[in-house]
């Protein structure tokens, strides 16, 4: 007899390499039917937090559960385009038993960054990465049995965001304003925190020019994982492109909070401190203040 086990609050679709996951040895009658369905947080503090609709925030998802006892790993991605009205709904074979799970997903927000999800099973881990996309997690475990189960599993804003404001007005001497960001662009999920890529033990590197209209600098953003420590640079350029003054900022980063760094064009070449805040409707205000 088939047995069905319903979980309500995540959905994906089931790739060929999940399949090969389970191994050669399970029949269906061995497994029970799965069914994710998403639930994406509200991320703006209001008085209750509210669900929505996963398309309304994302266009990727990604899934690994690992069964805790075979240490089989069943992993898989779907896509709004490809899914389209069943963007958020999966349903998946699997044994019964008990499964740490992650799933993962991230917007069409800087379509020029970079975000996934990746599974090592040699050495059991899971990692996510995050390169300037507002990415969304949820970790846990969950118990598959044979009765019908009802779970909602929700996935919350994992990002933080660096936002950069210069207030004064650009004068004209001044060609170019470039920052530069080092930061850790590797989750790992089991121990929670960031992590370098590669095997150099060193951070990534964001360079950016920031863009000058009208004799002002437009607000810049920049999405990453959650991190302390990292160093910002600021650094002023004259019409024939030579350095005029730089300053260093030290700054850390929360999830679901933007850290805004902020000050005038004028504070670099003095060497002023910079304002450092952390804030946003993500969350509750922090002030963060700058040694």
């Amino acid at each position: 007899m088939i047995k069905k086990l319903l979980i309500l609050g995540m959905s994906f679709t089931c790739l060929t390499a999940c399949n090969n996951d389970m191994g050669t040895n399970l029949t269906e009658t061995d497994n029970v039917e799965v069914r994710f369905n998403v639930n994406a947080l509200n991320v703006d503090v209001q008085p209750m937090m509210t669900r929505t609709i996963p398309s309304s925030i994302l266009t990727n998802i990604h899934y690994a559960l690992q069964n805790t006892t075979t240490q089989k790993w069943y992993s898989g991605e779907q896509s709004l385009s490809d899914a389209g009205d069943e963007f958020g709904h999966i349903n998946l074979w699997i044994p019964t038993g008990n499964y740490k799970v992650t799933f993962f997903g991230y917007g069409n927000d800087n379509p020029s960054g970079e975000a996934g999800l990746r599974v090592e099973k040699d050495y059991n881990k899971t990692y996510i990465n995050i390169n300037n996309k507002d990415g969304f997690m949820y970790n846990s475990e969950v118990s598959i049995g044979d009765s019908e189960t009802t779970t909602d599993v929700n996935l919350t804003r994992l990002s933080s965001k660096l936002v950069i404001k210069l207030n004064d007005v650009i004068p004209s001497d001044i060609g170019k304003i470039k920052a530069r960001l080092t930061y850790y662009p590797l989750y790992d999920v089991a121990r929670g925190e960031a992590t370098y890529a590669g095997s150099s033990g060193l951070p990534n590197v964001m360079e950016e020019f920031l863009i000058i209209k009208n004799s002002n600098v437009e607000e810049y953003g920049f999405f990453l994982l959650p991190q302390r420590g990292r160093v910002l640079t600021i650094t002023l350029y004259d019409t024939s492109n030579n350095e005029l003054g730089s300053c260093n900022v030290t700054v850390s980063f929360y999830q679901n909070k933007r850290t805004i760094v902020e000050g005038n064009v004028l504070d670099v070449i003095n060497q002023k401190p910079f304002v450092v805040t952390v804030t946003d409707t993500w969350d509750d205000d922090v002030i963060v203040p700058l040694q």
